[in-house]
């Protein structure tokens, strides 16, 4: 029996027999997201628009160079200034440390507890208190100094002869800063103000009429006529007088220049009674 002629294999099944069937492991499952494609307007458009700005920040700052010892072999940097005392890193903008925060820097405790300002407000109340204290002990000794040299009748100021300007004025005009009415033709005068209101201090009270000095009397006489002497009682301040002037009445004037209101002003002594 002759041999029938086999009919060949389809081409589908041939191909299937080349199919290579690849494990799940090997298939890649993480593909690139794709890029969607740009509207050539919009690119258009931005292109336009989109200008350079020139960088406004300052070049970089070379760096120092590294000092190498040939002989140790080791690298020192130079000292940076971008640090504080203690090796923390400054901000940009303190990048020189001035002379407190050199000698006191801010993380520093000042005896064991105090911070910086704390330790700034306490020095800064010290000396406040010291400057008031000098300037209130000179000020009272300057006084004390003043009123040992007013020539009040208990102090070593008041013993002995006074010099002074003599002049007058109208007693009746107006009541005395004593609080008493005077006559042309009564024996008073008026101390200068330094005196009388050291008088008033001393009498402990405001009220000029209880001023220790009104009532106190006075004996006085023109310079180079001691022996015209005449005796006055403190009745009144006189505001333009230095502290060893006197401001007579009017007749007691006279009697001691002996030559009346002519004169107006004179040298004379005086001396408490």
């Amino acid at each position: 029996m002759a041999d029938q002629p086999v009919a060949p294999a389809r081409a589908s099944t041939l191909e299937m027999e080349r199919i290579r069937y690849d494990p799940e492991w090997e298939i890649p499952t993480n593909y690139p997201p794709r890029k969607k494609p740009e509207n050539p307007l919009l690119a258009k458009i931005k292109s336009t628009f989109t200008t350079t700005t020139p960088s406004t920040l300052p070049p970089p700052a070379a760096s120092a160079p590294a000092v190498v010892n040939i002989d140790s072999k080791e690298t020192s940097l130079p000292p940076s200034t971008s640090h504080s005392a203690n090796g923390v890193p400054l901000p940009p903008g303190k990048q020189h440390p001035g002379l407190l925060n050199r000698y006191l820097p801010p993380e520093k405790r000042c005896f064991g507890h105090l911070t910086r300002r704390t330790f700034l407000l306490l020095l800064l109340a010290i000396l406040f208190i010291l400057a008031l204290a000098l300037g209130l002990g000179l000020g009272l000794g300057l006084r004390h100094r003043q009123s040992e040299s007013i020539p009040l009748p208990w102090t070593s100021a008041g013993k002995g002869v006074q010099t002074g300007s003599l002049t007058f004025y109208d007693p009746s005009s107006a009541a005395g800063a004593c609080g008493w009415y005077s006559s042309d033709n009564d024996s008073v005068v008026a101390v200068s103000h330094a005196l009388f209101d050291a008088g008033l201090d001393a009498s402990g009270t405001k009220n000029s009429n209880g001023n220790v000095l009104c009532g106190r009397m006075i004996r006085v006489w023109e310079e180079g006529k001691e022996g015209d002497k005449k005796v006055v009682e403190v009745v009144d301040r006189c505001t333009g007088c230095e502290v060893r002037d006197l401001d007579l009445g009017d007749g007691v004037f006279g009697g001691v220049t002996g030559q009346g209101q002519d004169r107006g002003r004179v040298r004379g002594g005086w001396e408490w009674v």
